[in-house]
């Protein structure tokens, strides 16, 4: 093929912008899904009785393990392993989602 300079410009742009649309469009339902319900997560967070082994300083001190919304996640995950609570991803996100509001505010 003999592409000229110019032709190669315009696919490379276009593909750059192809590229990014998807990454952004990837991201923005990512983000959309893992918002979660934040009333269905307290309510789950009280029936599994979270607060028995966590008392509201573990999610407010100042140097918490948990810094962004993705580590919060994995703990609300480490957690439904260990207690054996068996959520769903949208329950996951849901308590994600209340603590988060309540605590977190990332």
């Amino acid at each position: 093929m003999n592409f000229s300079k110019t032709s190669f410009s315009k696919t490379t742009k276009i593909i750059t912008k192809t590229v990014l649309a998807s990454f952004a469009g990837l991201l923005i339902s990512t983000t959309a899904m893992a918002q979660g319900n934040a009333a269905n997560g307290q309510k789950l967070f009280t029936q599994s009785k979270c607060n028995q082994c966590h008392t509201t300083s573990v999610y407010t001190k100042p140097d918490r393990k948990v810094t962004s919304l993705a580590a919060l996640e994995a703990q609300v995950r480490r957690c439904d392993s260990n207690l054996n609570t068996n959520w769903f991803d949208d329950e996951i996100h849901d308590v994600t989602a209340y603590l988060n509001q309540q605590y977190y505010k990332f």
